[in-house]
């Protein structure tokens, strides 16, 4: 019994361990969110050469997340705030 018990409370920290290992950082502002997330998949060039509207790079945001990009709320709404500033028609 004392054995299920320790491995079962092993295998909880060793999750609780992998999970916190695979969370990032939040960033600072939106060009190092572009920098540290976007660029995981793909050049940050490829959404600097892009011109959107802010409903284009919502889009285009949601999609990445449903691809798995990790971006909180808070982050996707800074990183489409600076994408659509920035990156405009």
């Amino acid at each position: 019994m004392k054995r299920i018990m320790l491995t079962a409370a092993v295998a909880g920290i060793a999750g609780a361990v992998a999970s916190f290992a695979v969370e990032q950082p939040p960033a600072g502002n939106g060009a190092e969110l572009l920098e540290q997330r976007c660029s995981e998949c793909h050049a940050s060039a490829r959404a600097k050469n892009a011109k959107k509207t802010r409903e284009q790079w919502d889009a285009t945001v949601v999609r990445m997340m449903d691809k798995g990009a990790t971006l909180s709320e808070a982050e996707k709404k800074l990183l489409v705030d600076y994408l659509s500033a920035t990156y405009k028609p």
